[in-house]
């Protein structure tokens, strides 16, 4: 077995990206990222399908601290970001569309959300396809027992666990009899909403029909709706000429019907009807359809610290967006308090 790392990180979403990043910057040495993805991101994914790309996650960003308004201008700078809309929708339970009064700035990257991940993992020693399955004490260091591309063990001074906290009790609840009942009952109260996410490509006669119905509508939430929460028209973010594609979101306690991703094809059907029923007919008619199971969607309530912690046998840390909020900005801010955790 190789020297061990300094530093493991489970999780190449925004917080453990970040978190290595600045330890990293800061001069700390042997770092490794692992995920279990083929690419980074996490919430900030983006699917490429019949020709075209897709956000089925976080479909824009709206900074609202310094620090993640520091770190757009620099995404900005470097030609990665830039706004799409500065006025989102709402369709009222009458049927209503009606322009919402807070106007700012809605970031999108024209190449996908994940560019802004890929932007950030840059020059990170990142291993991608590499599950984590069990953690273990092991003297004063921690073992990481990975599977996937490369199936292996691993030993490290620190664990960092930037994943959602049910992953992350899956992983410790083994170490139950040596771990702080406090540690894990904090973690086993962070619960999740779950939501189904479904790309869909259209015709440009039928994108035309909406631009006409909807003129300058863009992103649409859905209030007092049973199964649609939001609606928005991906491809009118791409630069090229894009296939017309909209990306829909269930709430939560429609998704909660269809807790298993094979369930994702009947849940779409009925997405794509209500939208024919809300909006335009032509929903049900899709030239192409991919759903899509975000069983940790938002947190239920949010923990106000930025990370939970314990020292034994050796320093862990698990954090995410769920240690501040619902957003990837909270998930930014989490990854930078473990990083200065670190650095002391």
């Amino acid at each position: 077995m190789t020297n061990p790392l300094e530093i493991a990180i489970v999780g190449a979403g925004m917080a453990g990206i970040v978190c290595a990043r600045e330890l990293q910057a800061a001069g700390q040495q042997g770092i490794a990222i692992f995920e279990k993805s083929r690419g980074v991101g996490g919430r900030l994914t983006t699917r490429r399908m019949f020709d075209t790309c897709v956000d089925r996650g976080t479909c824009y960003i709206s900074p609202k601290g310094a620090e993640f308004q520091s770190l757009f201008d620099r995404l900005i700078a470097a030609n990665i970001v830039e706004i799409w809309t500065d006025t989102t929708h709402t369709l009222t339970a009458a049927g209503e569309i009606l322009a919402d009064p807070d106007l700012y700035p809605r970031y999108v990257t024209p190449n996908g959300m994940n560019q802004i991940a890929k932007y950030l993992a840059t020059d990170l020693d990142l291993r991608c396809g590499q599950r984590a399955i069990s953690i273990v004490p092991d003297g004063n260091l921690w073992r990481l027992k990975l599977e996937g591309t490369e199936s292996a063990e691993i030993l490290t001074r620190q664990v960092i666990l930037a994943i959602p906290a049910p992953q992350a009790v899956d992983l410790l609840a083994p170490l139950a009899d040596i771990l702080p009942g406090e540690f894990l009952a904090a973690l086993k109260a962070v619960d999740f909403y779950p939501s189904i996410a479904i790309a869909a490509g259209y015709t440009p006669i039928q994108l035309a029909e909406w631009e006409t119905a909807y003129p300058q509508v863009k992103a649409v939430t859905c209030t007092d709706d049973p199964i649609l929460a939001w609606l928005g028209v991906d491809s009118s973010k791409r630069h090229q000429p894009a296939p017309p594609a909209f990306v829909l979101q269930s709430t939560a306690k429609f998704a909660a019907k269809y807790p298993h991703p094979e369930d994702t094809a009947a849940a779409s059907l009925a997405m794509l009807e209500r939208a024919s029923d809300r909006f335009l007919p032509w929903f049900r008619e899709s030239q192409w359809q991919q759903p899509h199971l975000w069983r940790y969607a938002f947190p239920k309530s949010p923990r106000v610290d930025d990370f939970l912690s314990i020292d034994l046998p050796a320093p862990l840390f698990c954090t995410g967006d769920w240690c501040r909020g619902r957003k990837v900005e909270d998930a930014y801010l989490a990854g930078l308090a473990v990083a200065n955790a670190i650095r002391g």
